[in-house]
């Protein structure tokens, strides 16, 4: 529940216009958080900001394939959605268990932070930097060109 709510909260970043209210907002839920019994607190990653619900080895790599497939797809910025929904018709079915999980690390991200990563606008943190899904993401959206692109179909 908190790390579904953390991430409903930087999905709002996007759309909030004054940082310093996200910023105080942002705290209080993690303070809020933090307070909570150790019990109640899901085991949580936070390396790059957000925080997120380490996910078991319980799903199996067709489920993960989908749901990250579904995750790429429907991120909410048109920009990020046709360069990650691009990358996975062509990518994600060859991707080993390894890089599925750093991919599920990055889409953990906010969109436009993916966005600027991985068209060179902004420097990634080294922890993206070093994951080999990511330096395909790069090159894909590298050779995209200036065609026009849509969404692919599901199949």
């Amino acid at each position: 529940m908190y790390a579904r709510t953390v991430f409903r909260l930087a999905n709002c970043r996007q759309r909030l216009c004054n940082a310093a209210s996200f910023s105080r907002l942002l705290q209080t839920t993690c303070i809020s958080a933090a307070t909570k019994p150790e019990s109640d607190n899901p085991t949580v990653v936070s390396g790059l900001g957000l925080e997120r619900k380490i996910r078991t080895g319980s799903e199996d790599l067709e489920t993960t394939r989908r749901r990250l497939l579904y995750q790429m797809r429907k991120r909410g910025i048109l920009e990020t959605d046709l360069l990650l929904s691009t990358f996975a018709a062509q990518h994600l079915s060859s991707l080993s268990r390894a890089e599925l999980g750093d991919l599920d690390s990055l889409l953990s991200n906010i969109d436009w932070d993916i966005f600027y990563w991985a068209t060179d606008k902004t420097q990634p943190p080294e922890s993206i930097w070093s994951m080999s899904v990511f330096q395909k993401l790069r090159d894909h959206a590298s050779k995209r060109g200036h065609s026009i692109v849509r969404m692919p179909d599901l199949s």
